[in-house]
């Protein structure tokens, strides 16, 4: 699979080290009450389904852009829909 990658270099040891679009955001998240973190799989890309630990809405996204597919978002207390991939 492809996807897009953030390429870090450590200078020290010259390691060039991957990291999908969702884990970019994970580390740029600020931790603040009520802000959504992505979900990542172990690549670094987007878990097929978010939720919102605050809000408790789910919704299907595009696992290397992570943009939301229409039409997915389900509110709390309502069955998610079946993410694919």
């Amino acid at each position: 699979m492809y996807g897009y990658f953030i390429v870090y270099y450590i200078s020290d040891t010259n390691t060039v080290l991957y990291s999908g679009l969702c884990e970019q955001e994970r580390k740029d998240s600020h931790d603040r009450i009520g802000e959504f973190v992505p979900q990542c799989d172990v690549n670094g890309n987007f878990l097929p389904q978010q939720c919102s630990g605050s809000t408790g809405y789910c919704w299907c996204v595009n696992i290397i852009t992570g943009e939301e597919i229409p039409n997915t978002r389900t509110p709390p207390g309502v069955t998610p829909v079946q993410c694919g991939e």
